[in-house]
């Protein structure tokens, strides 16, 4: 059975209300489909910087990430001193996926401010989702100097911790995170896999179904309880998790896996060879090769039985 896996590196994107009338509104979990053809963005030439800056907005509304970052840098180019405008470049390229131009663009952002919390936090999930926890964690820390009530930095340094292998450093932020927003399901997730790495499975499962709550359209929280309930052997409950998180996922490799594994143990030859096939398939196209060749191992013991 695959090894649960932290999820989501969830909300980086969130503005602070002192830039409420510079800064963008959270971007999108997932971005617009790029069109098959890209229309040229045209900067305006007579726009000062605080107009461009409300264009480049309107651009992040409709999905445009390209054409935001066309007009923020724009925004700087003609006030090289505006903030907001780093600020939002860097929402941008991290939405887009380009962390290292967005670390540049949020360090820009806290040179120019010293004080901006929520340019600290997104710095700092920015190194961290590019894999530099070591980095992230003072930043992280200095965020929430700034501004104790900021819940997500508080999630963020949790996150870091834990790929610091600090365990109980990153379950003390998550539930001060969760104790400012208390509504958060990937908070709860996250809490939830790590408490089961401290061995307890029980109360995992509680958080999973916590965070399911909240949002039972949550793939990772489906798979996670499933694998749980399946360690537990309830073996058919952990079936039901596991088509549940296919449902919102279909390309879920680590669900299929898992739930032939639970089949193969309900005596269902048959469905698990076929999960074991898709989840082969899927890996494949991940060029996860050792899950592949481990799916096929599955595939072939339950043929020769």
């Amino acid at each position: 059975m695959m090894k649960p896996v932290l999820g989501i590196f969830a909300p980086i994107l969130i503005v602070s209300t002192c830039w409420a009338d510079f800064a963008i509104a959270q971007l999108p979990q997932k971005p617009s489909q790029k069109v098959q053809v890209q229309q040229e963005i045209v900067v305006p030439p007579n726009e000062n910087a605080n107009q461009l800056l409300e264009r480049g907005n309107a651009y992040v509304r409709l999905g445009n990430l390209e054409g935001a970052v066309v007009i923020f840098r724009a925004a700087i180019k003609k006030n090289p001193e505006l903030t907001a405008a780093h600020y939002n470049l860097g929402l941008a390229y991290a939405q887009a996926g380009k962390l290292k131009e967005a670390i540049h663009s949020f360090q820009r952002a806290t040179r120019l401010d010293p004080k901006f919390a929520i340019a600290f936090s997104n710095l700092g999930a920015a190194q961290l989702q590019s894999g530099d926890a070591n980095r992230a964690v003072p930043n992280l820390q200095r965020a929430i100097r700034l501004d104790p009530k900021l819940s997500v930095a508080y999630y963020n340094l949790g996150l870091a911790l834990k790929e610091k292998k600090d365990i109980n450093g990153a379950i003390a932020n998550l539930n001060q995170a969760l104790k400012l927003n208390p509504q958060a399901p990937e908070t709860i997730y996250n809490l939830g896999l790590l408490i089961q790495t401290q061995g307890d499975i029980p109360k995992a499962i509680a958080y999973y179904a916590k965070a399911l709550q909240l949002n039972p359209e949550y793939p990772e929280a489906h798979y996670n309880l499933g694998a749980a309930l399946l360690i537990q052997g309830e073996t058919e409950k952990a079936i039901g998790q596991l088509r549940n998180a296919l449902q919102f996922r279909k390309d879920y490799a680590e669900a299929l896996y898992t739930l032939g594994v639970a089949q193969s143990r309900a005596g269902k030859k048959q469905d698990a060879i076929q999960s074991f096939i898709q989840a082969q398939a899927y890996f494949n196209q991940q060029k996860n090769i050792l899950w592949a060749q481990q799916s096929n191992l599955q595939i072939q013991k339950l043929r020769s039985i």
